[in-house]
């Protein structure tokens, strides 16, 4: 069993620009969104972070989409989107899916709103653009807690990570349990913790190859040539607001400070006493910075 594991790792394509972008033709795999809002107003996607749905955005639908048009995204793999058994589950994947989902809808004027995971699909997308590899539809960029520079994974999903124990740990652990435990690592404040968001994550888990996009996921997060996009950063030129918990134990506090040193048209807002998902743990300060933004560009 374990060589069989070894064996598939070792066949499958580098997670590199040059191989998961260049090389591969944009696709789509019908990706399941909700839409609010008036579609004359201008756009906000929103991009979820590993593990999570379009749901994680739902206590801030209702003041944003009064003002914009909000499109939120199941990612490949994830919430209600097609979980296919192949291996393109990295940042460079759901970016060129994402490219392809922008198109398909004629998304225009864009602001993308990433957290975590989907924070590190939105600066792809930005450097895609920035080559022009796609249309130049996206004018905004809103990073929250996102994932973008080279470090170790967080001990829950180091775990995931490991042959043989991730595997048998995710088909035999609980699913109430590891939702549960997934939203205290990601909030600094469990008594916020939302049941519905742990039932909610918990019944994903029960749909048919959902651990596998997990397992695969976790295994190709940090992009093998990250040391070579992180200094891409710089180049991003579109006004950026990065929103940031104190507190997050997953992605640390300093590199916020860093992404925000790098794009130099960025602004920073640092939320004290949250951790990593300030859209579900404070969206109140979310929903402010994110209005105060969007009235300024």
């Amino acid at each position: 069993m374990v060589l069989v594991l070894f064996t598939a790792c070792s066949m499958k394509k580098p997670v590199t620009w040059q191989e998961r972008i260049l090389k591969e033709k944009m696709h789509t795999s019908n990706l399941v969104y909700f839409e609010y809002g008036n579609p004359k107003n201008k756009t906000l996607l929103f991009l979820h972070g590993f593990g999570e749905s379009k749901e994680t955005w739902r206590f801030m639908v209702p003041a944003l989409s009064k003002k914009y048009y909000l499109v939120l995204l199941d990612l490949k793999g994830f919430g209600k989107s097609p979980k296919l058994a192949d291996h393109a589950y990295s940042v460079y994947d759901q970016a060129r899916e994402v490219a392809s989902f922008i198109k398909k809808k004629k998304l225009d004027d864009l602001t993308l709103v990433g957290r975590s995971f989907g924070g590190g699909v939105a600066l792809v997308l930005a450097l895609m653009q920035k080559d022009k590899l796609i249309e130049p539809n996206i004018s905004r960029l809103v990073l929250i807690n996102t994932m973008s520079y080279k470090q170790n994974l967080p001990s829950m999903l180091k775990t995931l990570n490991q042959p043989v124990i991730g595997y048998l740990g995710i088909h035999f652990i609980s699913n109430d349990w590891m939702a549960e435990e997934a939203y205290r690592f990601a909030f600094y404040n469990n008594d916020l913790i939302s049941k519905e968001s742990t039932a909610y994550a918990s019944s994903i888990l029960s749909t048919p190859l959902a651990k596998y996009v997990y397992l695969e996921t976790v295994e190709q997060l940090i992009p093998d040539d990250i040391n070579i996009m992180q200094r891409r950063y710089k180049e991003i030129d579109l006004p950026t607001l990065i929103l940031w918990g104190k507190e997050d134990v997953s992605i640390r506090v300093n590199k916020a400070y860093k992404l925000h040193r790098d794009i130099k048209t960025s602004q920073l807002k640092i939320f004290p006493n949250v951790g990593h998902m300030p859209n579900e743990e404070s969206p109140k300060k979310v929903i402010f910075e994110i209005l105060r933004f969007m009235e300024l560009h």
